[in-house]
């Protein structure tokens, strides 16, 4: 599989490991072992993109528009993700603005993945999936707080029209943006940046079938 832009940099992967640890303990017991799998996956494959490099993106995936800003730590989900996986779930937390985004997916083979990113702090809401719905839309609204462009407002749409959203609606603001996924394609993980809140986003859209090609 071909791999494009950095996770979280070296600096700072082992610190959020150990904060995602923290974070695995509010699961039960029966998915805190595949979950922590998934961690100590991305930590290697943060530290192995951050001494490789970038390529292009894998076949079956394509990158969404970004919202937001460069701040914080990056991060990607393009090794996890996967044609043909399975979306259970999304969450978003959030209050004044987006503190965390995260989804519960089942990847082709079987095995359930949480990609989760930002800080604890702020409401959570978590719309879980029918059979056969996916995410096909998401709008965000950003704004600057000490300096640096936050994610403020966060909603995602399925094409069974169920919404979720968080953080702060701001009706007079033209900091703002959709996308949706091309046909045949639905939201399957992201990338960007975050710290303790979510400073930037862009979805990663993956193609609904396993065997579909860009």
């Amino acid at each position: 599989m071909m791999k494009v832009l950095i996770s979280r940099n070296r600096d700072t992967a082992h610190a959020w490991f150990r904060r995602d640890l923290e974070f695995i303990a509010n699961f039960p017991f029966s998915q805190q072992r595949k979950i922590t799998m998934t961690l100590i996956i991305q930590v290697l494959t943060t530290i192995a993109l951050a001494v490789g490099g970038a390529a292009a993106l894998p076949e079956g995936v394509r990158p969404g528009k970004t919202f937001g800003g460069p701040h914080g730590d990056e991060y990607s989900d393009l090794e996890l993700v996967s044609p043909g996986q399975v979306v259970n779930s999304v969450t978003i937390r959030g209050s004044d603005r987006v503190d965390a985004v995260g989804l519960d997916v089942t990847d082709p083979d079987g095995q359930q993945l949480l990609l989760y990113h930002g800080g604890d702090g702020g409401e959570s809401k978590t719309l879980i999936l029918s059979k056969d719905e996916h995410i096909v839309g998401v709008f965000a609204q950003w704004v600057k707080y000490y300096r640096k462009t936050r994610l403020m407002y966060l909603k995602f749409t399925t094409d069974k029209n169920n919404t979720i959203s968080g953080g702060y609606y701001d009706k007079e603001t033209d900091k703002q943006d959709s996308d949706n996924a091309p046909k045949g394609f639905q939201l399957g993980g992201f990338e960007g940046y975050c710290g303790n809140e979510l400073d930037s986003m862009r979805s990663l859209w993956t193609s609904i079938e396993p065997d579909q090609q860009d």
